[in-house]
């Protein structure tokens, strides 16, 4: 699992990684596009794609018609905050509220999976298993079997991205401190795959149950949302810790931006505001 600042931070990035290829055209093409993605992990019959079109036109009627307008809200006010005016506590509001909108997307995607899993056969179900365990391994080799070293030049080029997608080239001095920023931080990867396989084990037990379509819906409602909930235990102390880490980095860079960076910023942020409201508007 994911804890709550990565997951916004991946958010950012994934809008950024489309930008190139216009954000609103892959947008309109998601409903073709998920459930290819669903096709990538499990071989889906007849009448589980027609299921699996149907929900994903409904989730994106639903994102479309009440979350867009609130992400250019979002970028809206983060416009009026960057700068020499940004302080830690305006940031950590803006965070809690992306952190809003990723627990609604997550009720939403939970309610889906919820659904359709209890829908496979067995075969489906071990061919979405045998995938899951290879991103499972993707993510070992990536994240968690790192030496020290490696783990801080994978943080501090994730984070120098990251700020570059949204601000332009960094400065030296704006580089050094996301370097000894990502130095600082606390990696979770250990503790979230060990999550992630428990996450797994979960949800297979709860399919080879006896019981109804129904019933293993809402046991898999019940068992995903307290996967959401992550109030104590080392991940969200390590998180904790790391999100004023990058709080504090982020007000450093935002009040040393350059007139350029400025601009590079505005200019972003607005062609998003303006897709995201397009979007939102043409139902």
């Amino acid at each position: 699992m994911i804890n709550r600042f990565t997951k916004t931070i991946i958010i950012l990035m994934l809008i950024a990684a489309v930008a190139a290829c216009s954000f609103k055209t892959v947008y309109n093409r998601l409903d073709y596009l998920i459930p290819e993605y669903v096709e990538g992990m499990v071989t889906l019959d007849e009448v589980l794609e027609e299921q699996v079109e149907e929900r994903t036109l409904m989730l994106l009627q639903w994102h479309r018609n009440t979350q867009l307008k609130q992400y250019a809200g979002w970028l809206q006010s983060l416009q009026q905050d960057v700068g020499v005016t940004m302080t830690e506590e305006v940031l950590e509001q803006r965070i809690s509220e992306m952190e809003e909108f990723w627990l609604y997307l997550s009720i939403k995607l939970n309610d889906e999976m919820a659904y359709l899993l209890p829908l496979l056969d067995e075969d489906q179900q071990e061919e979405l298993f045998i995938y899951i365990e290879d991103t499972n391994e993707e993510f070992r080799d990536e994240f968690v079997d790192l030496d020290e070293q490696e783990r801080i030049d994978d943080f501090s080029e994730r984070i120098s991205d990251t700020y570059e997608n949204w601000i332009g080239e960094l400065s030296d001095d704006q580089q050094l401190a996301a370097e000894q920023a990502a130095a600082q931080l606390i990696s979770t990867a250990e503790s979230r795959l060990q999550r992630r396989l428990e996450w797994q084990q979960g949800i297979r037990n709860i399919l080879v149950e006896q019981g109804t379509v129904q019933y293993k819906s809402e046991r898999l409602r019940s068992f995903l949302a307290g996967f959401e909930q992550d109030k104590d235990g080392p991940i969200k102390e390590a998180s904790d810790i790391n999100r004023q880490i990058i709080i504090r980095l982020t007000v450093q860079i935002s009040h040393s931006m350059s007139d350029e960076q400025k601009e590079f910023f505005i200019r972003k942020t607005s062609d998003y505001i303006r897709m995201f409201t397009e979007l939102a508007e043409n139902r």
